[in-house]
């Protein structure tokens, strides 16, 4: 059961990585400032809750990482990514309950 929890949280973790990425250029590129700063307050929020409060997926999944506040940064981008999906799935579930 940890080897699908890892695997899932990877997979939200290069999947975040992805759209940081792709918001990234398109600052530069179509000079879409608003959503870049929005993600960019969420990445650091999420990174800052994880480092304050110790949280690391990796350690909770007996995984080791070489330094442990690279295991909390990244925590931290799974974080911010999970608010957007919680999100998402609250919208669903509320447009289910409507129907």
């Amino acid at each position: 059961m940890e080897t699908i929890a890892l695997l899932i949280a990877v997979a939200v973790l290069v999947e975040g990585l992805v759209e940081y990425v792709k918001t990234i250029v398109k600052v530069f590129t179509e000079g879409d400032v608003k959503t870049g700063i929005t993600q960019l307050c969420a990445v650091g929020i999420g990174i800052l809750l994880a480092l304050v409060t110790g949280a690391n997926i990796f350690t909770a999944l007996s995984i080791n990482v070489t330094y442990s506040w690279m295991g909390c940064v990244l925590t931290g981008i799974l974080i911010s990514r999970g608010s957007n999906y919680l999100s998402d799935l609250l919208h669903k579930l509320n447009l289910t309950k409507t129907q």
